[in-house]
């Protein structure tokens, strides 16, 4: 099952830059396609997250205790992962006559993905009022 992973995430990723760019090279670069790219992108993280979330929970190895928060406030925070991820795939070599990126380029590309889902996770976390409960068996031998 986990190899199939790479597959869904490839073309999650594939399908919203087929968007993007459509997006990008079918309107006029202005505020108006700015303010629709980002709107679009919003709007197919949720979707993706949601989606999966959803054909997921018939998955026997899953459960969930309360499926209402897992599709609706599980899918939102998961679509933070897709609204950081989708531009950076699309990002990546997508210029045409520019140097195609470095190894290093890309390692860093995601580097700094991960840090600013990692942030945005933070933000909203902190917004809610969430405490930072960290628990569980490694934890504990280590405390010890």
């Amino acid at each position: 099952f986990y190899f199939a992973t790479h597959f869904y995430f490839m073309t999650y990723h594939t399908f919203a830059n087929i968007v993007q760019r459509r997006l990008s090279s079918g309107f006029a670069p202005n505020f108006r396609r700015h303010i629709l790219v980002v709107s679009t992108v919003a709007a197919l993280a949720y979707t993706t997250a949601f989606m999966e979330a959803l054909t997921i929970s018939s998955f026997p190895y899953y459960s969930f205790e309360d499926r209402y928060m897992a599709y609706t406030l599980g899918s939102a925070f998961y679509a933070i992962y897709l609204v950081v991820s989708f531009p950076m795939f699309a990002r990546v070599d997508e210029v045409p006559g520019e140097r195609p990126f470095t190894l290093l380029q890309t390692a860093m590309e995601s580097l700094g993905s991960c840090m600013l889902i990692i942030t945005l996770l933070d933000l909203v976390r902190l917004s809610l009022g969430v405490p930072l409960c960290m628990a569980g068996k490694m934890l504990e031998l280590k405390l010890n």
